[in-house]
């Protein structure tokens, strides 16, 4: 074998058993996330909360009578009947899940035909995954009744005005976005602190005095890194499919490969502020500067579809707004890598940027 790749080998062991010998990054790569995830899937699984609705029926027919009743009947339902400005009102303000509209017209006859009629739902779009739930249960009771006032095609449906697919919860939505958020975190501060604590000790000068070249130790520290978030994030996915059910629409190959780009990206993070810094006093408020606004910013635990526009499009071009997003994509709507150019080249500019600038201002001491 090649005295180089010999080297390597060595280098990337003795990494890894660096890294398990620190018992805080053990605890902080596995048990947090583990933690984060369990808090919001036990939430999201509560069985006894109702979607609380807001309903108007503008019609008398017998039909609309029943589908109110149907409504009251059904237990997930928290149904309470209020004008559209006020379910609109309370929709805004996120009081309500679904507000659903019964036209005039609905389930009513002209001339001895029935006529077509629609059912309006409106959901806030800050929280679409609760509009999706209540908006299916909708249409299969309005499809109910369709089926006992005619026997001719559908004439009674349901409008929605947002998407409604794949039976998704809030868990589904919400765990892309604690991956995304533990890739940048284990690549941003796993790398910054513990090489800056090497730097300090003199370690890094040490090796830079070895016969092997110093880009292997941190090839082998870049790979270390590699592996263990790459694992983090299968243990977690398979924690939350296990006990959360989390459902994977897209292939798991795609989520894989926009998992391994952004674990690549903040690497180039945390390599940056490493071989910046001279000691740890210098690493925690860079840090921070940087993974902050994108913690709170791109769309982790909530959408942001509800930010102002100018906001939305500053964070349309957050390194984690690209990761969140294409891993959201492929898991809730089984979009393929061709369908999300937009993600994948945010993060390779990124990645390339990133990494110009580390090797610009890494120093060994």
């Amino acid at each position: 074998m090649n005295q180089n790749i010999r080297s390597f080998l060595a280098l990337t062991k003795a990494s890894m058993k660096m890294y398990y010998r620190n018992k805080g990054a053990v605890v902080f790569t596995l048990l947090l996330p583990v933690a984060l995830m369990s808090i919001f899937g036990f939430l999201s699984s509560g069985s006894g909360t109702l979607l609380k609705i807001g309903y108007t029926n503008h019609s008398t027919s017998a039909m609309s009578l029943q589908l109110v009743e149907e409504l009251k009947k059904t237990k997930a339902f928290g149904a309470v009947e209020m004008t559209e400005e006020q379910a609109t009102e309370q929709l805004t303000k996120g009081d309500l899940d679904l507000q659903i509209i019964i036209p005039e017209n609905f389930a009513t006859a002209e001339n001895g035909n029935p006529l077509a009629s629609s059912v309006m739902t409106r959901y806030n779009k800050a929280k679409p995954q609760t509009g999706q739930i209540a908006t299916m249960a909708i249409v299969q009771l309005v499809s109910h009744l369709d089926r006992a006032f005619t026997k001719s095609p559908t004439l009674l449906d349901v409008k929605s005005e947002g998407i409604t697919a794949n039976r998704l919860g809030y868990f589904d939505f919400v765990l892309p976005g604690i991956l995304a958020m533990t890739i940048m975190q284990l690549g941003i501060f796993g790398v910054a602190f513990s090489f800056v604590a090497m730097k300090a000790s003199g370690a890094l000068r040490r090796i830079q005095a070895t016969p092997v070249h110093p880009v292997y130790f941190v090839f082998g520290q870049a790979v270390v890194r590699l592996l263990i978030t790459l694992a983090t994030t299968a243990l977690l996915v398979t924690l939350g499919t296990y006990f959360f059910h989390f459902h994977m629409v897209g292939s798991y190959f795609s989520f894989g490969l926009i998992a391994v780009l952004g674990i690549l990206l903040f690497l180039g993070f945390g390599f940056g502020i490493a071989g910046w810094a001279k000691d740890e006093t210098q690493v925690a408020p860079v840090a921070n500067l940087l993974q902050l606004p994108m913690l709170l910013l791109s769309g982790i635990f909530f959408s942001r579809e509800g930010f102002p526009a100018w906001l939305k499009s500053v964070t349309d071009y957050f390194p984690l707004t690209y990761l969140t997003h294409g891993l959201r994509k492929v898991a809730n709507e089984g979009a393929s890598l061709s369908q999300i150019p937009v993600d994948l080249i945010g993060m390779i500019v990124w990645l390339v940027l990133i990494y110009a600038l580390a090797i610009k201002v890494f120093r060994w001491e």
